[in-house]
């Protein structure tokens, strides 16, 4: 059961006053966010706007679309986070899951023993769990390490672009769990730190080892990387979400392959997928520098779609150097 602090929505509403609200969440809550968009314009006869675009993660957050829609706050719901608020207007709120990890915590036991030395991770909904299990961990005998918040990561928590609370600790632990039900997440821990990695679905209460699906995602991810090689034309893509306008780095990669013979164009979108792209017919390739997860959840492109990662990978090779641990770094973006 997902629960969200309306309690912290509705202080706000009181404390500000304010005529239009936006709301914006990730699909899987969706449902309980138009509930609260009605309870909302009951309480306080205040006009509610759900934002039902996608929303992935904290990069998703709607303060530019709130200003269009001249409302007077945003509340982001779903991505906890270590701040409270981003931007002019966007509030942050927690949406916390409260599954319980017993079950599959019992049956991981036998797994995780053999590696003694355990790295501990997990993402928004169950961050509040993360204490809990690391006790049950210690007293069955298994060692645990949680990584350090830094930035917007609490203690222990990943994106699925910054694995920095995995990676700091990847020397000192002989694998990782990750508490949840995202194998992108936990593929993500394993690339970035080149460590066995596990998954501890508390709904089906499985063990997943998500290792051998990295590593079948990293040759993937490489041959996209070589198909790019033989591109004339390459479609750099600038996302426009807020948190995924990365101008800078776009520029770069421009530069970078426009010196190696190649024919850059820039591309902006807010979402890329296969049915934006296959309209460029005149482009032979892309990269794209919004999200990492794009060029990495299974997405079907007809054409290889870079991320800023595998476009650094590119680039040696084209400059006829190896690479080697392409994603093996705290932040992907």
């Amino acid at each position: 059961m997902i629960w969200i602090d309306e309690e912290k929505i509705f202080s706000e509403i009181r404390k500000r006053n304010p005529k239009v609200v936006v709301l914006n969440a990730p699909e899987g809550i969706m449902i309980k966010v138009q509930e609260l968009a009605f309870k909302i314009q009951e309480l306080f006869n205040v006009a509610t706007i759900t934002v039902a675009d996608p929303c992935y993660g904290i990069c998703d957050t709607v303060d530019e679309e709130a200003e269009r829609l001249e409302a007077n706050i945003a509340f982001h719901i779903g991505h906890n986070i270590a701040l409270e608020r981003i931007g002019k207007n966007t509030i942050l709120i927690d949406a916390i899951d409260d599954v319980e990890f017993d079950e599959v915590l019992k049956t991981s036991l036998p797994t995780l023993k053999k590696y003694e030395i355990i790295g501990l991770c997990t993402i928004a909904p169950h961050i509040h769990k993360i204490e809990k299990v690391g006790s049950f961990l210690r007293e069955e005998g298994v060692k645990v390490l949680v990584g350090k918040g830094k930035g917007f990561l609490r203690n222990g928590q990943v994106f699925g672009c910054d694995f920095h609370t995995a990676f700091e600790i990847r020397e000192n632990v002989r694998a990782f769990a990750f508490l949840g039900q995202s194998t992108f997440h936990a593929i993500g821990i394993a690339l970035a730190t080149n460590k066995p990695t596990f998954m501890l679905d508390p709904y089906y209460k499985e063990v997943l080892d998500v290792t051998p699906m990295a590593s079948h995602l990293l040759k993937k991810a490489i041959l996209s990387v070589y198909k790019a090689l033989d591109a004339n034309t390459i479609g750099v893509i600038i996302g426009l979400k807020e948190g995924q306008k990365r101008l800078e780095r776009a520029w770069k990669i421009k530069d970078e392959l426009e010196k190696r013979g190649k024919k850059v164009l820039f591309i902006a979108l807010h979402e890329v997928n296969n049915e934006n792209l296959i309209q460029l017919k005149k482009i032979d390739a892309f990269v794209q520098t919004a999200c990492p997860r794009i060029s990495m959840n299974g997405e079907s492109f007809d054409k290889s779609v870079l991320s800023a990662l595998q476009a650094e990978a590119l680039i040696r090779i084209m400059d006829g150097k190896d690479f080697k641990n392409i994603f093996q770094r705290s932040i992907w973006i």
